[in-house]
């Protein structure tokens, strides 16, 4: 009975992640769009003065790709890249002070230190995939 219970709440589980993904999809697909109205100063879309303002709203995009995708595939790598991708927002958007600059290179230093180092099987993994792809690519047909 337990077990069986387990079942269901990991499948209403994976159930309700994918309908949050389809949901969120559908924003960042929205926001792309007014992203696309504002460069063109299309009438009717929010329209950006700085381009600052486009970059946040871009990285913001690119941001929530990425969690759509850590939602989807649930693996370590794609955590990484979204770690990545939100540090390297900070640094680049906000730009308060050098020494928040500095902490945002240090803690992509930090995250790209802990998955070479500390997730070794992972990277093995997508090694020993790529290597197998290309002598599939090389092997006749």
């Amino acid at each position: 009975m337990k077990a069986r219970a387990q079942h269901y709440l990991h499948r209403f589980a994976t159930v309700l992640e994918f309908i949050i993904a389809g949901v969120l999809c559908l924003n960042v697909l929205f926001y792309t769009f007014q992203l696309l109205g504002s460069t063109f100063h299309i009438e009717g879309f929010t329209i950006y003065d700085e381009f600052k303002d486009i970059l946040d709203m871009a990285f913001t995009l690119v941001i929530g790709v990425e969690i759509i995708r850590m939602m989807c595939e649930h693996s370590t790598e794609v955590v990484f890249e979204v770690l990545t991708f939100a540090i390297a927002r900070q640094i680049v958007i906000d730009h308060s002070y050098a020494v928040d600059n500095i902490y945002g290179v240090v803690a992509l230093a930090i995250l790209f230190a802990t998955r070479k180092y500390l997730l070794p099987a992972v990277q093995k993994k997508f090694v020993q995939g790529d290597a197998a792809q290309e002598e599939s690519e090389e092997a006749p047909v």
